[in-house]
């Protein structure tokens, strides 16, 4: 055997050491307190605004308002935590001031210590079990560990970056929810390996997995032996279909398909091990081609060719407080609702106009034996699979580039918004502008015009723009980022047969499933993501680095969405069952949902800032 590339005991332990080291440096760096203050203000934000904790309040000083949140010790003695903040005009959400949350009590006036600290104390008054709360304690210091270490490392932003290096770079994670980035499942040096903002090198393992127990969808216009044979290289598919002929196996009865080395080593390898014995399954090697993951870890691009397809795998993390697991059902529907939707753009002249992309998920394969007992269905749910999705780049026009609209967002690494180039070269009501015209009325044409909610949060949503001014937007998730009720559908006969989702996997999650019974569900499910969560964030970053008002932002929504309905004057009817402009909206309570067991949708009534501009959508709409 030849020793040119074999790595040495010695060389490992040093590799490893050295990462080590790399932990230690960053848990004794100011990076862990900042990076904890950032979760103990998320999650003091989410308590207070789900109405999980009730504080006392004192406005002052020109809408700053002072919370103070009871609370007990251990022993049973009542102290209390303090900070200030403001309520805000976007959706009433909390937003709270950086300075730090202070614990009082006997012993007089702190810092809180740690997150362990305040979430024991308020425990009593959250009304949740002690497993939950455990639970939720975990995935927050998870977070704190994965965010020092990603804070510690951080470099700075490069130019003329492309898309994946943008969604590596930019690495605040989610703005409201506490457990922005908990990876639960990854110990340091898996995060460090596959952290999309450590910009890792990785290989994917190959499979072969056999017909019988597989699952295959794909879009109309795929070949999957031709689609497979370019994902790998001539070379490289060559070689695994050798390797099968000699294990005497037949290529054509089985099917080819990447994991992620770590969910072979933590999942396949340790669960699934009998398929393999029997060689239903059967491992290939190594593909050749580097892939770096994206911001939903799961989510891969090719780095060593650019314009290939990215593909999604499953990770059995716990991230955001959501399972990274391919579910079955959405893999096999994922290339039938591409289909549909790019239908649905071919033929309206709106879509077409407004240039948006549906970034179409080609193909998926996915493992499930129905013949074994329920329990053992649901532990395997998702482990094994693959979803490749068209990159965007084979969309792109000459003058055009994409950026993660999450970006929109976030600071770089010197503190400066990552908008900032864009806002002094444009002006910020030139470049609002822009970015409204080109993002808002296609979702709400879809939602008016078709009957479909996207769940257009900002890691959903890809952001087209020349020279950083906003021209239109790419759409991904699709089978697992969309809602609608077949009676509201502009064509129903159009929609394709659908895998449901599966009794278990709602229990898991109350709101899974594409499929809703009343339009205000559809309305509620698009306004959660893209009002609430995308631009409910986008008008507070906009107030605190540019002075934006609150006011001023939803104005402009509502002047975008008079302008749509200006232009369609067709869709009344649906302008009043889509009521964008009603006094609340309901949103998913996102701190709660960890707290109390899955037996119900978690929903939260909060106020509507385009209520106010209501009377003008009725003249509109008139």
């Amino acid at each position: 055997m030849s020793t040119e590339n074999m790595t040495t005991h010695g060389e490992i332990g040093a590799g490893l050491s050295a990462s080590w080291d790399i932990f230690a440096e960053a848990l004794s760096s100011p990076h862990y307190q900042l990076a904890q203050r950032r979760i103990l203000r998320q999650l003091v934000e989410a308590l207070l605004f789900e109405r999980l904790l009730i504080p006392t309040t004192s406005p002052y000083d020109q809408g700053r308002v002072y919370f103070h949140i009871p609370a007990l010790t251990r022993e049973g003695q009542s102290i209390g935590y303090c900070c200030h903040g403001r309520v805000s005009g976007s959706f009433g959400r909390i937003r709270l001031d950086d300075t730090p949350l202070l614990r009082i009590g006997a012993d007089g006036t702190r810092p809180v210590a740690s997150l362990e600290e305040f979430l024991i104390e308020v425990g009593p008054t959250l009304g949740s079990d002690e497993d939950l709360l455990a639970r939720f304690l975990r995935e927050l210091q998870q977070t704190l560990l994965k965010d020092t270490l990603s804070r510690h490392l951080r470099r700075p932003g490069t130019p003329q970056r492309g898309l994946t290096a943008l969604e590596g770079q930019l690495l605040d994670g989610h703005p409201y929810h506490p457990c922005y980035k908990s990876r639960v499942g990854f110990d340091p040096l898996d995060n460090l390996a596959y952290g999309p903002e450590f910009e890792p090198s990785i290989r994917l393992l190959w499979l072969a997995l056999r017909r019988g127990s597989a699952t295959l969808t794909i879009c109309r216009d795929i070949d999957i032996d031709d689609f497979l044979r370019i994902e790998l290289g001539e070379a490289r598919h060559a070689l695994f279909i050798a390797r099968l002929h000699k294990l005497g196996l037949a290529p054509h009865d089985y099917l080819l398909l990447p994991v992620h080395p770590w969910q072979w080593r933590e999942k396949i390898a340790t669960e699934l091990f009998p398929l393999l014995q029997r060689r239903e399954l059967v491992l290939l090697g190594e593909g050749e081609d580097v892939y770096r993951p994206l911001q939903s870890i799961r989510s891969l691009a090719n780095a060593s060719r650019p314009k290939a397809a990215h593909v999604k795998l499953p990770i059995g993390i716990i991230n955001t407080s959501a399972d990274r697991i391919l579910s079955c059902h959405n893999v096999q529907n994922a290339p039938a609702v591409s289909d549909w939707l790019s239908d649905i753009r071919q033929s309206d002249a709106t879509l077409r106009e407004s240039g948006l992309i549906f970034l179409r998920e080609v193909a998926g394969i996915t493992y499930r034996n129905l013949e074994l007992p329920l329990f053992l269905q649901m532990r395997q749910y998702g482990m094994l699979g693959a979803v490749w999705r068209e990159n965007v780049d084979g969309h792109l026009h000459e003058d055009e580039a994409a950026a993660p609209f999450s970006g929109l967002c976030q600071c770089e690494a010197d503190g400066q918004p990552f908008i900032a180039p864009w806002v002094e070269r444009y002006g910020l009501s030139c470049w609002m502008d822009a970015l409204l015209s080109a993002s808002l009325p296609p979702l709400i044409h879809l939602l008016y015009a078709h009957g479909i909610g996207m769940e257009a949060h900002a890691q959903n949503i890809v952001l087209i723009h020349r020279k950083g001014l906003p021209c239109r937007i790419a759409l991904k998730d699709l089978p697992g980022g969309l809602r609608f009720a077949r009676s509201y559908l502009a064509q129903p006969e159009r929609c394709p047969p659908l895998v449901p989702t599966p009794s278990f996997r709602k229990q898991v999650n109350a709101t899974a499933g594409m499929e809703a019974n009343r339009p205000n569900e559809i309305l509620d499910y698009f306004q959660d993501a893209v009002f609430f969560i995308n631009f409910g964030e986008l008008s507070l970053f906009l107030r605190q680095h540019y002075g934006l008002t609150e006011a001023d932002f939803w104005a402009r929504i509502a002047a975008c969405i008079f302008a749509y309905q200006s232009r369609h004057p067709e869709l009344a009817s649906r302008f009043a069952s889509f009521d964008l402009f009603a006094p609340t909206i309901l949103i998913e309570q996102l701190a709660k949902r960890r707290l109390f067991p899955e037996t119900e949708a978690r929903l939260q009534a909060v106020p509507n800032p385009l209520h106010r501009h209501r009377q003008q959508a009725g003249k509109t709409a008139a």
